[in-house]
C-alpha cells in the first residue's frame, strides 16, 4: 500500500484534512467486535440450558415449583461477568469511533485492545486443543481430528485477523492518525497491560467464586441435589446471625441456693417457651455482676454457629496475640549477632514445617487423656496438675489445648515475617540512638516497633486469615465436639448438604477476615498510597 503524500494525511501533531481508509477499518472493526460481544452473550444466555429450562418448565412431581429466571442466570453468569461484557463492549465501540476519527491515542489504546484480544484467542484455542485431546482419554477414544479443527476455525481465523491487523497497526501508526501521544497517556496503557494479566486472574479465582458463594448464599439449594433451588433472600443470614439477649434465674436448690454442675458451672433456666418453640437455643449464660442467681441468656436460631463464632474469635485473639508476641522475641533473638544464628533460623521453622493434620495427630497423641500422654506426665512430675487431665474431650481445656498447638506450630511463621521486616530497619538508627542516651527499651518503642508497623500489619493479617478459617485442627482434635466456623460449614456443606446455607457461612467467614484486616491497617497507619 503507498504511503499518503505528507499533505494530505498530515503526521502526529497536525491537522489531518480527511480519515483514512486503514483508520475507518480499524475503526469499524472495533466497533462489529465490540457489538458482537453482546450479541454472542446474549445467544449464550438465550441457549443456556438453565435458562432454557426456567422459561419452559412445566409442573412436575420432580420439579412442583417453577424456578426463577433470575436465580438461573445469576447462577450462572453472576453479574461480575455481564457487567464486564457491557463495559467492553462500550469501551471498544467508543475507542473504534475515536480511532474511525483518525485519532492518534484512540489507535494506541486500539493496539492495546488488539494485541490482548489475539493473546485470549490464542489462550482459547489452546484449551480446546487440550479439552478435547483430555475428553478423549479420559473415554478412551481417539481424536475426532474433523471436529476438532473445526472448532478451531473460528478462534484461529480470528487470531489471524486481529494479530495481522495488530501487527500492520504497530508499525503504520504515525501515518494514519492525527493527535499527539503524551507521556502520561504511554504510561497509562503501560500501567493497564501490567495489570489486566492481574485483574484477569483475580476475576476468575477470586472474585467469580466469591459472587457464585454470595448468589447461592440467597437460596435453598441442596448440595448434590437434583431440585431446583428457590429464591429466600436473606433467610440464611437472618438463621444463622439472629441472637437475642434475656435475663434468667439461676435453678435453686431445696436450700434457695443456686444448683451447681459437677464442674463447678452454676445450672441457669431456661428462657421462656414460646422462644424455644422460634427455634431459639441458649448459647451461653453470663453472669449479672452484682445480682444474685442471675444472668444474661445469649440465644440464636443456630446455636452452634453462634458457639462456633465465639469459639473462633477467642481462638483468633488469643492464639494471634501469643503468636505476635512470642514471634516478635523470637525475631528480635535470631535477628542480634550470635554464633550460631544461621543453625537457630533454621531450627526454628521446623514447627511450622510440619504439615498441620501430622502435628495435630503428634499432639493428640500427646494429649492423652491419661499418664500416658507426655503433656500430663510431664505435669504431674512437676506437680502442676495432680490427676490427668482430659484435654481433647474436656470442653473447658478444648479451646485451650487448639490455642497451644496453633501458638507452637505458627509462632515460627510469624517470627520470619517479623525478621524481614527488622531487617529492613538501618542499624544507623539504632547507634544514633545509643549515641544520644536511649536505654533499649526507649530505642525499642521508638525506633523498633514504628519502622516494624507493615511487617506487623502483614503478619497479623496472614495469621489471622488463617485463624479465622481454622479448620483441620479442630477437625483432626475434636470432630464435632467442639466447632470452628470453618468446621461448622464442612458439617453444613457436606453433612447436611445446605449448599445455599453453608454459602451464607462463608461469605460471613469472609467478613470477618476482611473487618480485621481494615482493623489491622487502620491501627497500624500503614500507607496504603
Amino acid at each position: 500500500m503507498s504511503q499518503p503524500s505528507p499533505d494530505t494525511y498530515p503526521t502526529s501533531g497536525r491537522k489531518a484534512k480527511r480519515t483514512t481508509l486503514p483508520a475507518q477499518l480499524i475503526g469499524g472493526l472495533l466497533i462489529a467486535i465490540g457489538i458482537l460481544a453482546v450479541v454472542v452473550f446474549v445467544i449464550t444466555v438465550s441457549q443456556d440450558p438453565g435458562i432454557q429450562f426456567a422459561v419452559n418448565w412445566t409442573a412436575s412431581e420432580e420439579f412442583p415449583e417453577q424456578p426463577s429466571i433470575l436465580l438461573a442466570f445469576l447462577e450462572r453468569f453472576g453479574i461480575i461477568l455481564p457487567a464486564l461484557v457491557a463495559y467492553l463492549s462500550l469501551f471498544f465501540i467508543s475507542i473504534g469511533a475515536q480511532v474511525f476519527g483518525g485519532s492518534l491515542r484512540a489507535a494506541h489504546w486500539a493496539k492495546v485492545i488488539l494485541m490482548w484480544l489475539t493473546i485470549g484467542l490464542g489462550i482459547v484455542t489452546v484449551l480446546t486443543i487440550y479439552n478435547t485431546i483430555r475428553v478423549a482419554n479420559e473415554e478412551a477414544l481417539p481424536v475426532d481430528v474433523g471436529a476438532l479443527l473445526g472448532s478451531l476455525v473460528l478462534p484461529v481465523l480470528g487470531m489471524l485477523i486481529i494479530g495481522g491487523v495488530w501487527w500492520w497497526l504497530s508499525n503504520n501508526l504515525e501515518n494514519y492518525f492525527m493527535g499527539e501521544d503524551l507521556l502520561i497517556a504511554r504510561e497509562t496503557r503501560l500501567a493497564w497491560n501490567l495489570l489486566i494479566p492481574t485483574l484477569a486472574i483475580f476475576i476468575l479465582v477470586a472474585a467469580r467464586p466469591l459472587e457464585q458463594t454470595f448468589i447461592r448464599s440467597l437460596t435453598d439449594k441442596r448440595f448434590a441435589g437434583r431440585g431446583v433451588p428457590q429464591f429466600v433472600g436473606l433467610d440464611n443470614y437472618a438463621q444463622l446471625l439472629t441472637i437475642r439477649l434475656d435475663t434468667v434465674t439461676c435453678r435453686t436448690e431445696d436450700d434457695g441456693e443456686c444448683s451447681v454442675r459437677d464442674n463447678g458451672a452454676v445450672r441457669w433456666e431456661s428462657i421462656e417457651r414460646d422462644l424455644l418453640q422460634d427455634g431459639y437455643r441458649t448459647v451461653s449464660n453470663i453472669p449479672i455482676p452484682f445480682s444474685s442467681g442471675q444472668s444474661i441468656a445469649i440465644s440464636g436460631r443456630d446455636n452452634d454457629f453462634i458457639g462456633a463464632i465465639n469459639t473462633t474469635l477467642i481462638f483468633t485473639v488469643v492464639s494471634v496475640t501469643g503468636e505476635l508476641l512470642i514471634g516478635l522475641f523470637m525475631a528480635m533473638v535470631v535477628n542480634s549477632n550470635f554464633r550460631g544464628r544461621g543453625i537457630m533460623r533454621a531450627v526454628m521453622l521446623i514447627p511450622w514445617a510440619i504439615p498441620t493434620v501430622i502435628s495435630a495427630r503428634l499432639w493428640e497423641l500427646m494429649l492423652k487423656d491419661t499418664s500416658a500422654g507426655i503433656v500430663n506426665k510431664v505435669m504431674m512430675d512437676l506437680h502442676l496438675i495432680n490427676a490427668p487431665q482430659a484435654w481433647l474431650s474436656e470442653p473447658s481445656l478444648q479451646l485451650p489445648a487448639a490455642i497451644m498447638v496453633d501458638v507452637w506450630k505458627t509462632a515460627p511463621f510469624m517470627a520470619l515475617l517479623l525478621l524481614a521486616g527488622l531487617q529492613t530497619i538501618p542499624r544507623d538508627l539504632y547507634e544514633a540512638a545509643a549515641v544520644d542516651g536511649a536505654s533499649p527499651v526507649r530505642r525499642f518503642f521508638s525506633i523498633t516497633l514504628p519502622l516494624l508497623r507493615p511487617a506487623l500489619a502483614i503478619a497479623l493479617i496472614f495469621r489471622t486469615l488463617d485463624a479465622l478459617r481454622v479448620f483441620d485442627l479442630f477437625n483432626v482434635l475434636f470432630g464435632r465436639q467442639q466447632l470452628s466456623m470453618a468446621t461448622y460449614n464442612f458439617e453444613t456443606l457436606v453433612s447436611n448438604q445446605k449448599d445455599g446455607y453453608a454459602s451464607a457461612v462463608s461469605v460471613i467467614i469472609f467478613i470477618f477476615i476482611s473487618i480485621f484486616a481494615f482493623i489491622y491497617v487502620r491501627m497500624l497507619q500503614v500507607e496504603t498510597d
